[in-house]
């Protein structure tokens, strides 16, 4: 009779991973989960100042993979708490080992834009590590889970191999490496989509997205639209003479930085995902373009303010205009796998055709050769961003007061 008290004391203090069947649907999002975001914070800032500080495309092209990277690393934490974490001391610890780990990634990163790119592999390979590890595990605790572990496992671990490789070359094939990697980390769920959909099928199971995942996706949102703000701040407090221009400049800034706030929750906030686990790595794939575009353009925020006596250069703009298209593109993509209600279609339908619209017309600006200064661009960038929400919110009084 003693057996299931102390079985019991130690799921408690230690405990194995929770039960993909006891995964709740509606649950809130945990003060741990919250936390473990803000190591990413400075992952984010380091990528984003160096790309501030160099802004040309060889900075973009690492900017992009090592924020793939990250994302996969914050993705799955997400994604693990949402199935199996529990309020154990186990996900503690481990919650501790990942934020330590993305906390060594950060100060190694501006190692690698310097050409040395071991410190960050090391870091990296910790926290590749410990997120195969967990994954494992849970096949190891729940038998009944390791069939759908198999292209998780194999995957991991042959880019584990990957980036322990990458120790030994030099920085050119080592980002190579990282890129096979990041594709290694990234495919198991499309490789293995049809044998965990029809698994979980004989079991009566759906696999899809859980109002919690959701909400985790739109709080990380806001950690990226805060490099928005930081780049206005960080610009504005570096220039010397502010004059009302660049006063004039920075609230633009920050206008644009809130325009693209309204558009992703006025159209994605409040909903869950159609059922199905294409929605949820739709809901995953579309996320990344859109963050690390987020990241980019507080980037080119920086580089705009801090250069307010001459003309934006061509590659900004074509940084920055590449960059909104990209947010307004994948808005209009998260849109198609999010549950609507009438109110809802109101005003998303019309905001969805006019977001098509002015993302096109983004690219024509760089394209056209013309070079404004910072505060006519940014102030074009406000107005056309300005359309679709102001078309979104007369469509949804009309419903409301018809």
């Amino acid at each position: 009779m003693e057996r299931p008290v102390v079985v019991k004391r130690m799921n408690l203090w230690w405990g194995p991973p929770k039960n993909f069947s006891d995964r709740t649907s509606e649950r809130k999002i945990s003060w741990l989960e919250l936390f473990y975001d803000l190591a990413y914070v400075a992952v984010i800032s380091q990528l984003t100042l160096h790309l501030a500080n160099r802004p040309a495309w060889s900075t973009v092209g690492w900017v992009i993979l090592l924020f793939a990277l990250m994302f996969w690393s914050w993705t799955n934490g997400s994604q693990y708490y949402d199935l199996h974490g529990s309020d154990g001391i186990r996900t503690r610890a481990f919650t501790f080992l990942q934020m330590l780990a993305v906390c060594a990634v950060a100060i190694s990163i501006p190692g690698v834009f310097q050409g040395h790119h071991r410190p960050f592999a090391i870091a990296f390979l910790v926290i590749q590590s410990l997120i195969t590890y967990l994954w494992w595990s849970v096949g190891l605790y729940d038998p009944s889970h390791r069939v759908l572990n198999v292209p998780y496992s194999v995957n991991y671990c042959l880019a584990f191999l990957f980036l322990f490789a990458s120790l030994f070359t030099d920085a050119v094939l080592a980002r190579g490496l990282w890129v096979a990697a990041t594709a290694l980390n990234i495919t198991p769920a499309l490789v293995g989509a049809r044998r965990i959909v029809g698994v979980l099928k004989t079991r009566g199971q759906v696999f899809t997205a859980s109002a919690a995942l959701v909400e985790r996706f739109g709080l990380f949102t806001i950690i990226i639209l805060a490099e928005c703000i930081l780049g206005t701040v960080s610009g504005i407090s570096e220039v010397k003479d502010r004059q009302p221009a660049a006063w004039g400049a920075a609230v633009l800034a920050i206008l644009i930085a809130f325009l693209l706030w309204s558009l992703y929750f006025d159209m994605t906030s409040e909903q869950e995902t159609k059922e199905g686990y294409g929605y949820m790595l739709c809901l995953i794939y579309l996320h990344y373009p859109l963050l690390v575009s987020l990241s980019i353009v507080g980037a080119c925020i920086k580089v705009m303010l801090l250069d307010m006596g001459a003309g934006v250069s061509a590659t900004v703009q074509w940084m920055f205009c590449l960059a909104i298209t990209a947010i307004l593109f994948m808005i209009v993509g998260l849109t198609r796998i999010m549950r609507e209600e009438e109110e809802d279609r109101s005003y998303i339908r019309p905001v969805s055709k006019l977001l098509l619209v002015v993302g096109s017309l983004f690219p024509i600006i760089p394209l056209s050769g013309w070079r404004p200064g910072t505060l006519t661009f940014l102030g074009l960038t406000a107005a056309l961003l300005s359309l679709p929400v102001i078309v979104g919110i007369r469509s949804w009084a009309r419903f409301k007061f018809k």
